[in-house]
């Protein structure tokens, strides 16, 4: 089962506004998914880094079993520098260019821009994944105020969303 497919666009005719807002548990399956997603890709990264690291530090075993830890720390590292270009590409430029991550298209939703409720592109989509992982960077409980940001907003939108003017809508 592929989600390469973007979610069908609106109908020819169809208001932007007159799309139906996801509702907030939806959305939040639909980030789990994509969560676990990125944990599977994540994994042999993470174990490379830490193997590696533990061999080339460990204080009693030979010089060549460094050399082989730092090596192997070394191929961690490129491999969890791609994992995150994936990542960028799969659920920051591609949710920008069809609308859909794993998780929405499981879920039967997707992203669109609020002004013609097509999907809102590339720039926007990685933009949408890059700010809120800068910006909790500097403070942390911006995710959570973020992510519980629909439960009170009237249309559903995180406060990304607002920043990039799309909306999750039912595909």
């Amino acid at each position: 089962m592929t989600d390469f497919n973007p979610a069908p666009p609106p109908e020819p005719g169809v208001e932007p506004g007159s799309l139906v807002p996801a509702g907030w548990w939806r959305r939040a399956k639909a980030v789990i998914i994509d969560i676990l997603v990125f944990t599977l890709a994540a994994i042999i990264p993470i174990v490379m880094l830490g193997v590696g690291l533990a061999f080339a530090l460990d204080q009693e075993t030979s010089s060549d079993s460094s050399g082989v830890g730092w090596l192997l720390f070394a191929i961690g590292v490129a491999a969890a520098v791609g994992v995150m270009v994936w990542a960028g590409w799969k659920f920051g430029w591609r949710q920008g260019i069809t609308g859909t991550t794993p998780g929405k298209s499981r879920l039967g939703i997707r992203l669109v821009d609020i002004g013609n409720g097509e999907a809102p592109g590339g720039a926007r989509g990685l933009g949408r994944w890059l700010v809120p992982g800068l910006i909790n960077s500097v403070a942390n409980v911006y995710s959570l105020i973020d992510y519980l940001w629909p439960l009170w907003d009237g249309e559903n939108q995180r406060v990304t969303d607002k920043m990039f003017k799309t909306r999750v809508v039912e595909a």
